[in-house]
């Protein structure tokens, strides 16, 4: 699973990250991969994570209000 998980970061073109301290490894790596590799960045999430800097784009919403509107738009 986690093998599938890395190699979806290293391939896409924009990575999200919803509802996650984002601190807990080998999930919390992913996001590094994916900019490595030339993907944006988008962390959703109601807290600060330490990608925060690293995201292309920060929604500091809870996801039941962000996604929705992510998603529509």
């Amino acid at each position: 699973m986690v093998d599938a998980a890395v190699a979806a970061a290293a391939d896409c073109d924009v990575f999200v990250a919803v509802g996650t301290s984002l601190t807990v490894h080998p999930a919390a790596g992913l996001p590094d991969l994916a900019a490595a590799h030339g993907a944006r960045v988008v962390v959703v999430n109601a807290e600060p994570t330490p990608y925060d800097d690293l995201a292309d784009l920060v929604v500091r919403e809870p996801i039941g209000t962000a996604l929705p509107r992510l998603l529509a738009g």
